[in-house]
């Protein structure tokens, strides 16, 4: 099955709308291992925790979505 292609933006929205968290800043970037890879910049408490928490929801939607060049 062929993975849709997404914007970095479109996944950063995707995954803070699935942290359920206001004032939390997610970024996107390519990596060469997993093909991309979120970044919270900003968050209203836990940092780390929030991190932890993106990459938990990446590794689900890497299987749907390829990061668009």
């Amino acid at each position: 099955m062929a993975r849709e292609l997404r914007t970095a933006e479109q996944l950063s929205d995707i995954i803070v709308s699935a942290l359920h968290a206001k004032d939390v800043d997610v970024q996107v970037r390519r990596d060469h291992a997993y093909g991309w890879q979120p970044i919270v910049v900003a968050s209203p408490g836990d940092l780390i925790g929030y991190q932890r928490r993106a990459e938990e929801i990446a590794i689900r939607l890497r299987l749907q979505f390829a990061l668009l060049e």
